[in-house]
């Protein structure tokens, strides 16, 4: 007989607190967050009898959750607010923001940029550029192809540079090139 608690109850362990940090900043609600995941180990158990453990579940896990996430925005249907991650490490600095908008303002216009994307393009700009995945681990984690990841982040990059280009100085444009660069090399 299989010890499936035990199986269950490490990668409880294991990932619960990554995959909490992950959908909250895709669905940016912590409590949703915990109730998707949650869910998704409740579903491996009700499937313990058909799963093998054998396999690496990272994958699933990672897998479960982001659809598990995707489905809650559906269901809700409502526009996810983005995390404020980016700020909290402090990439822009006043010195590059243009007179004409302050750096708060510049804030708000890219969380609102970041909004408007599509929801799993939104999921997968999140994996790559705030939990600093690499698109291979997205693709297999998603069961998706490394050009659809491609193609995900070249779309979100490229509406959030034509959307924020009026707001941004020469500086911080250069500077966006060169993290563009960076991430899709």
């Amino acid at each position: 007989m299989h010890d499936y608690i035990n199986e269950i109850e490490g990668l409880f362990k294991q990932y619960h607190k990554v995959l909490c940090n992950i959908t909250s900043n895709i669905v940016n609600d912590r409590a949703a967050a915990e109730d998707i995941v949650q869910d998704v180990f409740m579903n491996l158990w009700r499937k313990r009898n058909e799963i093998d453990f054998a396999i690496p579940m990272k994958g699933y896990l990672y897998r479960a959750t982001t659809n598990g996430a995707l489905n809650w925005i559906a269901k809700n249907k409502r526009t996810i607010p983005f995390n404020d991650a980016l700020w909290k490490q402090n990439v822009l600095t006043s010195n590059v923001v243009e007179d004409k908008i302050n750096e708060k303002e510049l804030r708000t216009k890219i969380k609102q940029a970041i909004d408007r994307l599509p929801p799993k393009c939104k999921a997968i700009f999140v994996l790559s550029r705030y939990e600093g995945m690499k698109y291979k681990q997205i693709a297999e984690n998603l069961n998706i192809s490394i050009k659809t990841v491609e193609n995900q982040i070249s779309i979100a990059l490229d509406k959030l540079r034509k959307e924020l280009k009026p707001y941004l100085t020469s500086t911080l444009l250069i500077f966006l090139a060169f993290l563009i660069f960076l991430f899709l090399s």
